[in-house]
């Protein structure tokens, strides 16, 4: 019996020896915030998770940008702290973050993790990776499978749904921005929401919000006389009765704002990817 357990004991300290080893071999960046200054951390892939060691750290995703993470003091002089962000790629960021009246910088660019042997990508619980969401936006976009075309416009620019498809617990919608006049449309944000059918008054219409984590090119501005083409992918979803999913697309400085109402009916339509 004492054999058994010291072999028992030989494989639990190996195996927590493994576990520590790679921990190890996680780089962590050291990141230095202030409160009246956000800092920018610019990932190479598109952002899956963050996750603060405080709320005295603020986070939040750039409008519009998928792989730009804004950071900034909560408080003043708050305590060390850290900040861990997965990205889409699997790829684990890890770093010990510091208030400082004056931070050294405010943009962060991140390195490609490709060529280090020692980092391990994390597995998503739909074990999809970001090239497997390239493939599919790729194939999303040459697919000739494009249903009814779902558009709103106005002067001369327009927004369009030509098709939703679902890999496993993902969906991905393929939408066009058209614009046929001569002044470029620069794109202040676009965001998906699910609101109420019919507004009573202000306070009885609740919006939640339904957050892309990836989109095969951020959408950044539409030329004079071009068309854009994106993917997004977001977590499966269902439309409950009486609400509908409202894409919303808003031009910077200007005011051809558009929105593209989505019926669930519409949704179920979606097509499985191979």
């Amino acid at each position: 019996m004492n054999h058994y357990k010291s072999i028992f004991l030989a494989i639990a300290l190996a195996a927590a020896h493994v576990v520590a080893t790679a921990q190890d071999n996680i780089r962590t960046y050291p990141l230095e915030v202030t409160f009246n200054k956000t800092s920018s951390l610019i990932f190479p892939t598109i952002i899956k998770n963050v996750d603060r060691g405080s709320k005295d750290l603020l986070a939040q995703k750039a409008k519009g940008m998928g792989n730009v993470l804004q950071v900034k003091a909560g408080r003043i002089r708050f305590p060390e702290t850290s900040l861990t962000v997965i990205t889409a790629d699997g790829v684990l960021h890890q770093f010990t973050v510091n208030y400082v009246d004056e931070p050294k910088t405010l943009n962060f660019q991140m390195p490609a993790e490709q060529g280090n042997d020692n980092v391990k990508p994390i597995v998503f619980e739909n074990d999809m990776t970001e090239d497997d969401f390239n493939r599919y936006a790729e194939f999303i976009l040459s697919s000739r499978k494009s249903m009814r075309f779902q558009q709103t416009g106005k002067y001369k620019v327009a927004l369009a749904l030509k098709s939703i498809f679902i890999k496993d617990n993902t969906i991905f919608f393929h939408l066009r921005g058209k614009n046929t006049s001569n002044i470029n449309y620069t794109i202040d944000f676009l965001r998906f929401y699910i609101r109420d059918n019919k507004k009573v008054n202000r306070t009885a219409s609740q919006e939640v919000e339904v957050k892309p984590f990836f989109v095969n090119a951020t959408p950044v501005e539409i030329k004079g006389k071009s068309i854009n083409d994106w993917v997004f992918a977001v977590d499966k979803f269902t439309i409950p009765d009486a609400k509908h999913l409202v894409v919303e697309m808003f031009e910077h400085n200007g005011g051809r704002h558009l929105a593209l109402s989505i019926s669930n009916r519409t949704l179920v339509k979606a097509r499985a990817l191979p």
